[in-house]
């Protein structure tokens, strides 16, 4: 859990992420378990010094990663960073590339005392083996560095659109299932990108599910609640030819709670996008709910699947024996979501104790759960144990 700033599109100095720290610390994130602050593209300058060594942009940077690591830990943070094998199609200057440079680059990390390493092909090579190589470098220079640093790979280009069924698990702890979401509920050019919205992201997470386990993460990208369309798009100038043509208004509500419900539901990573800077209250109780992070942070990393007879109902086990129910209306128009405990994986019993994780309201039932006229793209999420009391 934490925070990336690559979706925000806030500008990368050492103030803006001083005040990112802040805010999740005075906010509350930080508490509810949002621990990393992660420096997206950008930090670094264009060149390598005079000993080859990566070193950040020193306008915008003046005091270095060390000290914005130092200020990260100081208020109980950790800190990250973002790196390349090479910058074919990301642009951030070849000299920065780190294949041939892992050692190097994996110690200059450690020293700097880094916590985490998001690492991106940013290539038009598709070689399996070749990405294998060049993630594995890096894998192993950073277990050389004497500093424990997580280790997440992005090993998908940019318009491939399909789910990768590749196991990354003996290589990083970390793993991107497909190409980048984007703040909208739905894309305009669906499963075939080239960025992806809510509905299409869940569909490629959703069979990847065997490979979630403890020490390992699915990451279906980033968090995008708190975002407006237009501002991702204003943000992301960059990013002008790959978002023509998405076009689609601005989460609602529901659909930021059922962002991050069905996130929780996959047992990924909670990467929070926006700006912390300027939080706003919805948005903060949208991240913050202690119900939804604690199934979300299950020891257990089970990632929920949906339900053969019904995929709109998606089913999580949790450790102690209990379930997280989630019953997700994709219409348009209000619906009522039914199913039984039996149907969700539980033991026969004389009752059950449900908790509605969003209203924090708690009731017992023999057996059915409905969602009465959910509303439309909204969820209701559900933990449930046999259990009467």
């Amino acid at each position: 859990m934490g925070w990336n700033s690559w979706n925000s599109g806030i500008p990368l100095t050492e103030r803006t992420v001083e005040e990112t720290i802040d805010a999740l610390v005075s906010s509350g994130m930080r508490d509810a378990g949002y621990r990393y602050v992660n420096l997206d593209a950008g930090w670094a300058a264009t060149y390598r010094d005079a000993d080859g060594n990566l070193q950040a942009d020193s306008a915008r940077f003046p005091g270095g990663i060390t000290a914005l690591a130092h200020y990260a830990h100081e208020h109980g943070m950790l800190l990250g960073l973002y790196a390349s094998p090479g910058y074919q199609l990301c642009g951030l200057g070849a000299a920065n590339a780190s294949q041939g440079h892992e050692s190097q680059d994996a110690a200059t990390f450690a020293r700097w005392g880094v916590d985490y390493l998001k690492y991106d092909w940013c290539s038009t090579d598709t070689d399996h083996s070749h990405q294998v190589s060049a993630f594995s470098a890096m894998r192993d220079a950073l277990r050389a560095s004497g500093r424990r640093i997580f280790y997440s790979i992005n090993p998908n280009i940019s318009g491939d659109g399909a789910a990768r069924s590749d196991d990354w698990s003996a290589i990083a702890d970390m793993s991107r299932n497909t190409i980048d979401l984007v703040p909208l509920w739905r894309s305009r050019f669906g499963n075939d990108g080239p960025v992806f919205g809510i509905t299409e992201q869940v569909s490629a997470a959703t069979p990847l599910a065997s490979r979630s386990r403890p020490g390992y993460f699915n990451d279906p990208d980033m968090l995008v609640a708190g975002i407006s369309w237009p501002d991702f798009v204003t943000s992301h100038p960059g990013m002008s030819e790959t978002l023509a043509g998405q076009q689609g208004p601005s989460m609602t509500a529901d659909e930021q709670r059922t962002h991050v419900s069905l996130w929780a539901m996959l047992a990924a990573p909670l990467l929070a996008g926006n700006d912390i800077r300027s939080l706003s209250p919805q948005t903060r109780d949208i991240l913050t709910n202690r119900d939804i992070i604690a199934v979300d942070q299950d020891p257990l990393v089970v990632q929920g699947h949906p339900l053969a007879g019904d995929r709109r109902i998606m089913v999580k086990p949790l450790s102690g024996g209990a379930v997280a129910v989630a019953l997700v209306n994709p219409d348009s128009q209000p619906a009522t979501i039914a199913t039984t405990a039996t149907a969700v994986g539980l033991s026969p019993a004389p009752c059950y104790r449900v908790r509605d994780l969003w209203t924090h309201t708690d009731s017992t039932t023999t057996g059915d759960l409905r969602g009465e006229s959910i509303p439309a793209h909204a969820t209701v999420v559900e933990r449930i144990e046999p259990r009467c009391d």
